[in-house]
C-alpha cells in the first residue's frame, strides 16, 4: 500500500473508503482528550475528509497530511474554500484562507514529515490512517507517529477488525492486541469504546463482511 495505490485510487474516484458524513465516534469522544481550546491537531492521511471541517468547528487549528494533491485540491473544491499554494521541501503546502484558515494540509509523504513540521500539534485524530496501512507498512507508520509527537500529545485512534478470509483490506483489519502492540513503547493507550456486531458493518458488507468489530482508543505520548 504505497503512494503509488492511493494515487491510483484517487486518480481513478475509487474512493468507497471517504465518509460524505462527519464520524460518529469523533463527535462522541474528541470531548475525551481534553485539549485545551484552540489545540492545534494533526491529521495523518487525511483525504478530503469532512472531519477536518469538524474539528477547525471546535477552533481547532488543522494540519492534514496526505500523499494525494487531487484529494487535498477536492478538500478545499467541495467545501467551497480558497487556499494557497507554496512549497515546504518535500511537500506541497495547501493553505486555508478567509473561512479556512487554520486549515492546512500538507501533500507528500507521511514518512517524510519531521517532528519540527508537527510540533505545534497536540491533538491527533487517526481514522483512516492506521487500518489504510498493512503488515511492515503499519508497523512503520505506528513508529514514525510515536518519532514525530512530543510528550503529552494525545490522540483519538478509531480501528476495526474483522475475519480477514472474508475481505481483503483496505481498510485493514487492526485487532486490540496488534495496537497495543505497535503502540504500547510510545502511548499510554486507554480504550474508550468497543462496539461488535453486523450493524457496524456498513457498506463493507458489499464486499462480503458481515459483521466486524470498532474500537475507539484514546493515547497519549509517554515522556
Amino acid at each position: 500500500m504505497h503512494a503509488d495505490y492511493w494515487h491510483e485510487k484517487w486518480s481513478g474516484d475509487r474512493i468507497a473508503f471517504h465518509q460524505d458524513s462527519v464520524n460518529k465516534r469523533l463527535q462522541e469522544f474528541w470531548k475525551q482528550l481534553d485539549l485545551a481550546a484552540g489545540a492545534a491537531v494533526f491529521v495523518p492521511l487525511c483525504g478530503k475528509s469532512l472531519d477536518m471541517l469538524w474539528l477547525h468547528r471546535q477552533g481547532h487549528p488543522v494540519l492534514g497530511v496526505e500523499f494525494s494533491e487531487k484529494a487535498g485540491e477536492a478538500f478545499f473544491r467541495e467545501n467551497d474554500l480558497d487556499c494557497t499554494r507554496s512549497v515546504e521541501g518535500d511537500f506541497l503546502r495547501l493553505s486555508g484562507q478567509g473561512p479556512a484558515q487554520g486549515i492546512e494540509l500538507l501533500i507528500g509523504d507521511f514518512f517524510a514529515l519531521t517532528p519540527a513540521q508537527v510540533a505545534h500539534c497536540q491533538g491527533v485524530y487517526d481514522r483512516a490512517a492506521m487500518i489504510a496501512l498493512d503488515g511492515e507498512l503499519r508497523n512503520a507508520y505506528a513508529h514514525h507517529l510515536g518519532a514525530l509527537l512530543v510528550a503529552d500529545t494525545r490522540a483519538l485512534l478509531l480501528t476495526i477488525s474483522y475475519d480477514q478470509a472474508r475481505m481483503q483490506g483496505p481498510p485493514f483489519s487492526v485487532s486490540d492486541d496488534n495496537a497495543r502492540e505497535l503502540l504500547s513503547n510510545d502511548f499510554r493507550i486507554e480504550e474508550l469504546a468497543y462496539y461488535s456486531g453486523p450493524r457496524h458493518v456498513g457498506n463493507l458488507a458489499d464486499r462480503g463482511l458481515e459483521t466486524l468489530d470498532e474500537r475507539v482508543y484514546l493515547l497519549t505520548r509517554k515522556s
